[in-house]
């Protein structure tokens, strides 16, 4: 075979490799890119949608509860308690505070905290300022009822579950509110409708998952 012919040939097997393969190629591309832009998209989304959707808001005051429950030996019910209905109390009121610390009766007067505290709520004459308005990490739709006391004591939940071990942190953590539905960013990611269901099916009561038994 003369060397024009082998040109000829090498040059129509070129072609039939490309036509075969030049396909496959592009395909893979397109399939990186893809990859690629899905990663870069879920990035920017999360960096650059979350602050615009969510609102940053810091509680009126930094409590501690690390130095109630380890430092002053406090338990949870002593600021969390349940009323005699079995409703849950909440977050507690700054005259509950004033129990423990007024000016006249304070704790440690070298802690920092404490003298914040008493300076921002608390008069020369050991009344209140101003409520001590919290904002709510978990605040549910008016139309969910939740009842605490049917969790806690009755189905042997630990406070932990939902909430985290809050005992043991020394300061409190933003509030992230959606500005659209005003409900916090915990609530989007944990405290859905799903979740609860999700809960009684694992704990084997999926007839808690009942329309009426959540919306009254």
């Amino acid at each position: 075979m003369s060397e024009h012919d082998q040109t000829q040939v090498s040059g129509q097997d070129t072609g039939e490799h490309a036509a075969k393969h030049g396909p496959q190629k592009r395909e893979g591309g397109l399939l990186i890119g893809f990859i690629i832009g899905l990663i870069a998209s879920v990035i920017l989304g999360w960096v650059i949608w979350q602050p615009l959707l969510y609102a940053k808001k810091i509680q009126p005051f930094n409590f501690n509860h690390l130095a109630h429950t380890e430092g002053a030996g406090m338990s949870c019910d002593e600021c969390h308690w349940y009323d005699d209905n079995g409703r849950f109390s909440g977050t507690p009121k700054a005259d509950h505070c004033l129990q423990c610390h007024t000016w006249s009766d304070r704790q440690n007067e070298d802690n920092e905290a404490e003298t914040a505290f008493l300076e921002e709520f608390v008069t020369e004459d050991d009344q209140l300022k101003k409520p001590l308005e919290w904002l709510s990490y978990s605040k549910q739709p008016d139309c969910v009822y939740f009842s605490h006391i049917a969790h806690v004591e009755m189905g042997g939940i630990e406070c932990e579950r939902c909430h985290g071990d809050q005992g043991k942190t020394a300061g409190l953590r933003p509030v992230y509110e959606n500005r659209i539905t005003r409900y916090s960013l915990d609530v989007t990611m944990k405290m859905k409708m799903t979740d609860c269901s999700a809960c009684h099916t694992e704990y084997d009561v999926p007839q808690n998952n009942a329309c009426f038994v959540c919306h009254k």
